[in-house]
């Protein structure tokens, strides 16, 4: 049964769109716990495997609320950058931010009236690939700020770390001031400004994500990919082997940084069922 679905559009601190589409179980009661879908670079809300994720969420009893970071530059579309200026410009700190307006939204903003009926206060985030390096921030930021919304937190095939170039790489972004890239999605060529070097280099107390996951660690569950090509696993297992979880981890065989689902989806695979059996109903008790 596919459940219903609706779409919700609130403004972040500079005025910009979050869009999100909200999954409910059905039947909702009161006391129903809030997951945080967060896509990954050059990804969006309704990517691949994320509405099937949000669908299997609702199923085992949570509400589901999947969001557009407000400078993917996607503009509530499902294929093309339509702002390749947003793109470019667009941060991890950005992001983090993204998701602390959105919790707020979420108790405050009289669009998620419908959620705030059957919410029981409790949030439990789930991010893909960068989406799990800026769940691990965002996680460890709203355990100070609000100490007890923070349920439990899974990423899939997640970064272990920002940094992605090397010190040459690093300066010769900074002298262009850009990065172009070419997206093998849509073919279309976009680049990246070095503010997002600078972000990282200027907000590392922030950004750290040994820090984080050390903060979050008794509610933290990591599954990737044993071939992932994108992030490979020796980068996240260094990560969890730094904050001493490694019983966190689970690996699953064969499978690929999207687990084998295309876009749009084909066919479900057994690499994300294996990611949703690793994940629910842990991730909501």
């Amino acid at each position: 049964m596919i459940l219903p679905e609706q779409d919700y559009q609130v403004a972040n601190r500079h005025g910009k769109p979050l869009f999100t589409t909200l999954t409910l179980p059905p039947s909702p009661r009161n006391g129903v716990p809030l997951l945080l879908i967060l896509h990954g670079f050059k990804g969006f809300r309704n990517y691949s495997f994320l509405p099937w994720t949000a669908q299997h969420a609702a199923s085992n009893g949570m509400a589901a609320l999947r969001m557009c970071f407000s400078m993917n530059g996607m503009g509530n579309t499902s294929w093309l950058v339509q702002s390749t200026d947003d793109f470019a410009r667009n941060t991890i700190s950005t992001e983090c931010d993204d998701v602390a307006d959105l919790v707020d939204a979420v108790m405050h903003a009289p669009e998620f009236q419908p959620l705030q009926g059957v919410w029981n206060g409790q949030i439990s985030l789930l991010g893909h690939s960068r989406g799990g390096g800026i769940a691990m921030i965002a996680a460890r930021e709203l355990m100070h700020s609000h100490p007890d919304r923070l349920k439990n937190v899974a990423v899939w095939n997640s970064v272990g770390t920002w940094i992605r170039w090397t010190p040459r790489q690093a300066q010769v972004w900074k002298d262009a001031g850009m990065f172009e890239m070419q997206n093998q999605r849509t073919m279309q060529l976009l680049r990246m400004n070095a503010s997002y070097i600078d972000d990282i280099e200027t907000n590392m107390s922030r950004l750290d994500l040994s820090t984080a996951c050390a903060a979050i660690a008794d509610r933290l569950r990591v599954v990737h990919a044993e071939s992932d090509l994108t992030v490979p696993l020796r980068e996240i297992m260094q990560l969890v082997q730094s904050c001493a979880q490694d019983q966190a981890l689970r690996v699953i065989q064969q499978t690929t940084h999207t687990f084998g689902m295309e876009h749009p989806v084909h066919r479900i695979t057994q690499g994300f069922i294996h990611a949703l059996d690793h994940t629910f109903p842990w991730i909501g008790q």
